[in-house]
């Protein structure tokens, strides 16, 4: 009387095998995200330009970018999703029912961030600096001195975290 799943004294829920699908991808995405977090931001280049200047420059294209694209705050609402799953009392009755798998929520986003975004890279190209994508340096190359001047890019450019938590970029050799 207890074999299979339509049992008359079976009340323990049988789980679902795809209850645990939305998890297999998960230790994937985290690996991605923390290798992510290494990499070094867009950095913006203009060969011997003081990074100070090039920082300061930075501060004022964002202020300007924010004060001629505002900030656009826009919240939706992500309803809960539910799966279906059988359930047993305990006189054998089966019935169906919902299982929550992940509960309500809003979240909000700035509509507006991508074309700030895009403001602040043309006030930096109106400057001579343009973005540049670099890999982060390997151990073994040497830092440059506090306060260099940006180096020319070449193939084996690289970005290195400063002390102060900033990136700045260097060329060996």
């Amino acid at each position: 009387m207890t074999d299979g799943p339509e049992a008359v004294n079976r009340f323990v829920p049988v789980r679902p095998a795809c209850y645990h699908r939305p998890m297999k991808p998960l230790p994937a995405l985290i690996c991605l995200a923390l290798m992510a977090a290494c990499a070094p931001p867009p950095l913006y280049h203009k060969a011997g330009a003081d990074p100070a200047l090039a920082e300061a420059r930075r501060t004022q294209c964002e202020v300007a970018a924010l004060r001629e694209v505002p900030r656009d705050i826009r919240t939706t609402y992500v309803p809960p999703r539910y799966m279906p799953a059988p359930f047993f009392d305990a006189h054998g009755h089966r019935w169906h029912g919902f299982v929550l798998l992940e509960p309500g929520r809003t979240e909000s986003y700035d509509a507006n961030a991508a074309l700030r975004a895009r403001v602040v890279d043309q006030c930096m190209a109106e400057a001579g600096f343009r973005p540049v994508r670099l890999p982060a340096c390997p151990p073994d190359i040497p830092a440059p001195a506090p306060g260099a001047a940006q180096p020319p890019l070449g193939p084996a450019s690289c970005a290195r975290r400063t002390p102060e938590g900033g990136w700045q970029i260097v060329t060996p050799g």
